[in-house]
């Protein structure tokens, strides 16, 4: 054994000892030009561990106290940004979250809202819609679309113009607008009625099929008003809604009837199965998405398309449920820290920009309420139970953040509107839990 190990080993290594030593030693190793744009690898690393950890220790926290997760990561985003943090210690806050890394948080956030898309289609189920028809979820559904709408157009048109940003045209302005006070957030909505114990209950159920007819009716509402903003001019409008249609055709009558032949009847199995399987479904969702994105409608109407259209095996379902996994514990919270260093509250100015606050918040949640409360009295629920539909169909959530983000990239937001918008969004879902618990009682 000591003569192999010396043959084969001592001698390899003395002889690669004495090339070495007769080469000479020239210094240290030259290194290649660095990118003066590239940010190190340990700063990267760094941050995304912060926002990870802060991420789950305040969806922890949120949960205590009786509220969805997302509220609790949406706030200390808040907390971290520039509105409290990087006012309080700006050069802290700089070497923290240096701004170099931003570009990435936002990119990486991207991805995980366009993953989450997907699953929001497919918790959206048009078997349904389609059996309910003109019933009473379609009712409650569209009414806490059109109601809301007209409030939007409303506000928007009652604004000082310096809350419209220079050359964005008042119709893309006054219809996302619109949009924003008419979303309804179903995945937080649905976790939120489930850790109630309401999620199985008759309200509970008509709630998340109104919310589902609402949801639906909205991403079709922002395919248009993106085809609006981005088109320029009529024409050019009619033609992006016209790719829009086209795109729901091919998804519809070739994405989806291939995509039930390749999965339909699969079932979980072994490694490769699942690699397949997993393989054919992210292509799906990002193929969906960079078709809408190159439409100009945004990448997260494709990925909804996608969730439509998947099939509901359980092969299918494990996947999903992983993706949904790294996407709620990493990428969004990436995606709440962007928005969170994107949303300024300074830039809402003196008591005049508080008031306009206040009364935002306060017609985007009495007309949701309203116009989700008289329809379902004239259904024959009594108050209480219409009141508490009222109280659901408010929880807005992740799904107006998407909505904002999409927004403030799309350059319709100012600063100062958008901050608004943000406080709205996560006062709204603050609300939703308190307000169900005391209309108990």
């Amino acid at each position: 054994m000591l003569l192999g190990y010396g043959a084969f080993v001592a001698i390899p290594v003395g002889v690669t000892a004495l090339v070495l030593a007769s080469v000479g030693y020239s210094g240290p190793a030259g290194h290649a030009p660095a990118d003066s744009g590239a940010v190190p690898l340990y700063r990267i690393l760094g941050v995304l561990a912060l926002v990870t950890a802060c991420a789950a220790w305040a969806g922890a926290m949120a949960r205590r106290i009786g509220q969805p997760r997302v509220v609790g990561e949406i706030a200390v985003a808040l907390l971290l940004g520039p509105s409290v943090f990087g006012a309080l210690l700006p050069d802290v806050q700089r070497w923290v979250l240096p701004p170099e890394v931003f570009p990435f948080l936002n990119t990486l956030g991207q991805l995980g809202v366009t993953l989450f898309m997907f699953t929001v289609g497919r918790e959206l189920s048009l078997t349904a819609l389609r059996r309910d028809g003109l019933s009473a979820s379609a009712l409650i559904g569209h009414s806490g679309i059109a109601i809301p709408f007209l409030t939007g157009v409303l506000v928007a048109l009652a604004l000082p113009d310096t809350y419209r940003p220079d050359g964005v045209g008042a119709v893309p302005f006054v219809l996302f607008m619109g949009l924003t006070l008419s979303i309804t957030a179903v995945p937080v909505l649905a976790r939120l009625l489930a850790d109630e114990g309401r999620l199985n209950t008759r309200l509970g159920t008509l709630a998340m099929a109104s919310a589902s007819v609402a949801d639906v009716t909205a991403w079709c509402l922002l395919a248009l008003v993106l085809a609006v903003a981005s088109g320029g001019s009529p024409t050019a409008a009619a033609v992006t809604v016209g790719w829009v249609v086209f795109f729901g055709l091919v998804v519809w009558c070739v994405v989806r009837p291939l995509l039930v032949r390749l999965l339909g009847t699969r079932r979980p199995g072994g490694p490769m199965a699942a690699a397949r399987t997993a393989s054919i479904v992210l292509v799906t969702v990002l193929l969906c998405a960079l078709a809408t994105e190159q439409i100009g409608v945004h990448a997260l109407f494709g990925a909804v398309a996608a969730g439509l259209v998947m099939p509901r095996t359980q092969a299918v379902e494990q996947i999903a449920w992983r993706v949904e996994g790294l996407t709620s514990w990493m990428l969004l919270p990436s995606f709440f820290m962007a928005v969170g260093l994107s949303t300024r509250l300074g830039a809402v100015h003196g008591a005049i920009g508080w008031l306009i606050c206040l009364a935002l918040l306060a017609a985007a949640a009495t007309s949701k309420f309203v116009a989700t409360m008289v329809p379902a009295r004239l259904l024959r629920f009594s108050w209480r139970e219409s009141a508490q539909l009222g109280a659901m169909m408010n929880c807005r959530g992740l799904t107006e953040l998407i909505i904002l983000n999409t927004g403030l990239a799309a350059g319709l937001f100012s600063p100062a509107l958008f901050a608004m918008l943000v406080v709205m969004a996560l006062a709204t879902t603050a609300m939703t839990g308190p307000l169900l618990r005391l209309m108990d009682d």
